[in-house]
């Protein structure tokens, strides 16, 4: 879900993502050769199988459109790690996609208003009355086309650390409330979010009566014979087993829609008739360890944001539907009016760094970028120069990152996949799909692979220069362990505990709990991945705060900083 986890800068976390591009440089598309792309399609299957060896990565995509069908695709690599029993992924195997899913979503909101079901316009709290944002007077005012252009005016990623902390829809709707808008930035202002996306599926399914998935494959799989893409768990698409338990999540909408026994009897007959597809395990870098993740249902915690699976082959057709300004073989997914409105400019990010990993300055400007509703747009050129206008968007969290861009221009397309993430650890398929980029537009050579290696070497030596730093500044004993032990609590989290256990302390959110290593005075730290849900290759951080009196009052912890939160200390 959720471009999202970890603000290395303001644009990093953008990643979270999915990436479109359009091109417009006269006299490209005569370059542009069916023959000539396949050319550069076998260049990159080398620095594809290169990079993988480099980064550690088990699995990647590759696919390409061109003249509004599928030209090249192909899957790389292994399921999972040798050590793990993998097999062989092929151009059917399925890869989640992540935040690639807010561009399906968008297509699919468009397909719904050209039904007539909906308007861009339409009110949340018309089909979503209890849907809260910051303020009544917002929440009243939001719209269906707000909740998929991030122009809400909350800052980027607002809410994300619920998902860290391995909270349930629930629980991540309840804590929603508290968040905090940039004041009178409501519609001014783009802001990257996964929660407000994931709700407009929520609003979609009170606005049909149908399951997001059931619109989903309605609207886009069928029309597309997408037959090997998913908005389901990945485990239900593994096996008959997983299919079942799924089927049985989801009893009691069919009942309530088909009437009980049809419902029953439909259980039965689609978990026998389900064909098992193969899928990846995903993968989350911690420092040097890759570590192969459960991924069950998480993905589908808000399936409008994160999901979404596509196979490498069905990929390459939504890049072609995508270039054909909505329409694939035939099939009018959108119309043109409806797809010009979802490419519209809506929010403009601004104040794009210079040293922004994620849009390189030698091919990204600094300003006269937007998002649409699903999109992102910006040029696209070389150091400046030759450039093409593009649309772009980009998904990458637990373990999963995956990248796609399109030039109806040239009525070309590329797409790629991988089963290691998020964006934090690596910027491997966005760096592939410049690649592939520089190679059709002839654009100054740039060492992607090596680029993504500095990146995560960069951050990963800021991260220990940071640790080392923290240690050395004035050295202080942590004092007596016992002073620490006790229930912090914020109304944004909820309840943490601190114990002691062996002589070491342990904080516990009520599901996952870690040991803190002393590093100065108050502060502590833990790997990620033990506090974590979605973690990162770095270490988290708990800070406790004393008073005049040398009591601890409160606590912070990193990776659950939503609103600057200080957890307050309930008991001694």
């Amino acid at each position: 879900m959720f471009g999202i986890f970890r603000k290395i800068s303001l644009t990093t976390g953008l990643l979270v993502g999915m990436f479109v591009v359009f091109a417009s440089v006269s006299g490209v598309a005569q370059k542009m050769t069916d023959a000539k792309i396949l050319e550069n399609a076998k260049k990159m299957e080398k620095i594809i199988r290169e990079g993988m060896d480099k980064i550690k990565i088990p699995a990647v995509t590759l696919s390409i459109s061109r003249a509004g069908k599928p030209l090249y695709f192909k899957a790389f690599g292994q399921t999972t790690l040798p050590q793990n029993n993998p097999e062989p992924v092929s151009e059917k195997t399925l890869f989640p996609v992540s935040s690639v899913s807010k561009n399906v979503t968008a297509i699919l909101v468009g397909a719904l208003v050209d039904d007539g079901k909906i308007s861009f316009d339409d009110k949340v709290r018309k089909y979503y009355p209890e849907f809260f944002v910051c303020t009544e007077e917002m929440s009243n005012e939001f719209t269906i086309r707000d909740l998929i252009s991030h122009s809400s005016g909350l800052k980027h990623f607002s809410g994300d650390t619920l998902f860290k902390a391995g909270f349930d829809n629930e629980q991540i709707l309840r804590a929603f409330r508290f968040l905090k808008q940039r004041p009178g930035e409501f519609r001014k202002v783009y802001g990257y979010q996964n929660i407000i996306f994931g709700i407009a599926g929520i609003v979609l399914e009170r606005a049909t009566g149908e399951r997001y998935e059931d619109l989903v494959q309605k609207y886009i799989f069928d029309k597309m014979g997408m037959e090997n893409s998913s908005a389901i768990r990945l485990d239900a698409e593994a096996s008959r087993l997983g299919y079942f338990k799924y089927l049985l999540s989801r009893f009691s909408h069919d009942s309530r829609k088909l009437g009980f026994f049809q419902a029953a009897l439909n259980l039965i007959t689609k978990t026998v008739a389900h064909k098992p597809k193969q899928v990846v395990i995903n993968h989350s870098r911690s420092f040097d360890e890759i570590i192969p993740l459960e991924q069950i249902g998480f993905f589908q915690r808000f399936s409008a944001t994160s999901g979404i699976s596509f196979s490498a082959e069905d990929f390459a057709k939504w890049c072609a539907m995508l270039a054909n300004r909505g329409t694939f073989n035939g099939q009018q997914i959108v119309s043109q009016e409806t797809f010009a409105k979802l490419t519209s400019n809506i929010a403009e990010v601004r104040n794009i760094k210079d040293d922004d990993v994620t849009f390189v300055k030698t091919r990204f400007p600094r300003e006269n970028m937007f998002y649409g509703m699903g999109i992102f747009k910006s040029p696209y050129f070389d150091n400046g120069k030759n450039a093409h206008n593009i649309l772009f968007h980009m998904g990458g969290v637990y373990g999963s990152t995956a990248f796609f861009a399109v030039s109806p221009d040239d009525d070309l397309a590329v797409g790629v996949i991988c089963n290691l993430g998020g964006i934090a650890q690596t910027l491997f398929c966005e760096y592939m799909v410049n690649q592939f980029l520089d190679l059709s537009f002839g654009f100054s050579k740039i060492d992607w692979v090596q680029a993504d290696i500095d990146r995560k070497n960069f951050f990963h030596n800021k991260v220990l220069s940071m640790h080392q730093d923290l240690s050395e500044r004035n050295p202080t004993p942590m004092g007596d362990a016992s002073d620490y032990v006790g229930t912090y609590s914020s109304e944004l989290y909820g309840d943490i505990v601190v114990s002691e256990e062996g002589g070491n302390l342990v904080i516990d959110n009520g599901i996952r709990r870690a040991r803190l290593t002393h590093i100065n005075g108050g502060t502590f730290s833990c790997p990620s991945r033990d506090i974590c849900l979605v973690f990162f290759d770095e270490l988290e951080y708990v800070s406790f705060t004393r008073n005049e009196n040398n009591a601890i009052t409160s606590c912070y912890i990193s990776c659950f900083d939503e609103n600057k939160t200080a957890f307050q200390k309930k008991n001694g």
